[in-house]
């Protein structure tokens, strides 16, 4: 694919989100994941489905785009996609599972100490909300 044609559906999703139209937002993501872009690009649309799950109500769907994200960073020792869950997972007030993943995540070596600092202060942050 072009990035001329990867950057026009990437703003055409935006601007279907924006409206309120998740149906179609949710095709276009779609076909750029059927497309030939790479892991890390179709990893960050898996992370825009999920997004858009979340903002239709649909927990359940919204983790399964961001475990089809992960799947896609983890072989290149990245973790956008698996922060943005554990967040995810926060907003839902499940905190125990947000907690789960910076706790796994935090002693990877690939982390800079900035990493491990913003880690530390999501545990605590899950910790107090838990009570």
């Amino acid at each position: 694919m072009l990035y001329q044609d990867y950057e026009s559906r990437a703003r055409q999703v935006g601007a279907l989100v924006d409206a309120g139209k998740y149906d179609d937002a949710l095709k276009v993501l779609q076909s750029l994941l059927d497309s030939d872009i790479s892991d890390i690009d179709k990893s960050i649309m898996s992370l825009n489905m999920a997004v858009v799950y979340g903002k239709m109500n649909q927990p359940e769907r919204a983790l399964e785009w961001y475990d089809r994200g992960i799947s896609y960073e983890a072989v290149y020792l990245r973790f956008l996609v698996l922060e943005n869950k554990a967040s995810y997972l926060y907003e839902q007030k499940r905190f125990r599972e947000c907690m789960d993943i910076y706790e796994e995540l935090l002693p990877q070596s690939f982390l800079t100490e900035v990493d491990k600092l913003r880690l530390r202060q999501y545990i605590e942050s899950a910790k107090n909300a838990m009570g």
